[in-house]
């Protein structure tokens, strides 16, 4: 039985070869795999937000910063902005991914208190400031437009550039008592209910006494795209 197994390996091992001889003499030679991968590119499209608390003096009591999510809406809204989804015509209030007054951009930094799971699909904060305290409507902390903007191009020939946009706005509490702060969102219009929310992300609580100032810094940068050959 053993003999018989040799005798079939060798003899299939033979017809191998002998097969691999005759295709180089007549000329077909191993094939070769020359298939490519076409350029590819891997773009991104991301926000950072930071968070400073102040008292009246200016000393810092509390920071973050985080990553944020670009909501679908947002990104949808972006690609139309760009492209005019309708050649010629503004994208306008009326359009469900660019919804609110879109006439300044996404210059609308709002903040809340809801601590539910940030998702792609949300088009609004969990629970927007104002509120009201003993029936005082807390103005300091409502939506506001950046008072700050800062642009930077990209330029050079590299994989990693990048093209960035910073914002901020400084909000106080004038409520006159303590308020927490646990999410922040990128608007293109005061009027939060229209759900035109670009991006969103929560964060550690910051408390905010009275008085305190809380400033609230977006970067949105777009870019960082790398082509590549695979041999």
């Amino acid at each position: 039985m053993k003999a018989n197994t040799t005798t079939l390996v060798l003899g299939v091992s033979l017809a191998v070869v002998a097969g691999l001889f005759s295709a180089t003499i007549f000329g077909v030679g191993p094939i070769k795999n020359t298939i490519q991968a076409a350029p590819g590119a891997a773009g991104l499209f991301m926000g950072h937000v930071t968070l400073t608390v102040t008292d009246t003096d200016g000393n810092i009591k509390a920071y973050r910063q985080t990553d944020n999510l670009v909501v679908n809406q947002g990104e949808n809204c972006a690609l139309k902005l760009l492209f005019q989804e309708v050649p010629g015509a503004a994208v306008s209030g009326t359009d469900p991914d660019c919804a609110g007054a879109n006439t300044k951009g996404y210059k609308i930094i709002a903040i809340g208190n809801a601590t539910n799971a940030v998702a792609s699909d949300h088009a609004k904060l969990g629970s927007i400031y104002p509120v009201t305290t003993n029936s005082t409507h807390i103005t300091g902390l409502v939506p506001k437009q950046t008072t700050t903007t800062t642009w930077t191009n990209s330029t050079g020939s590299g994989a990693g550039t990048t093209a960035s946009v910073v914002q901020s706005a400084t909000f106080t509490n004038t409520s006159g008592n303590a308020q927490t702060v646990t999410e922040s969102g990128l608007f293109n219009s005061t009027d939060e209910s229209t759900n035109s929310m670009f991006a969103r992300q929560t964060f550690t609580s910051v408390s905010l006494n009275a008085n305190d100032a809380l400033t609230v810094q977006w970067t949105v940068t777009l870019g960082g795209t790398a082509s590549a050959l695979t041999p």
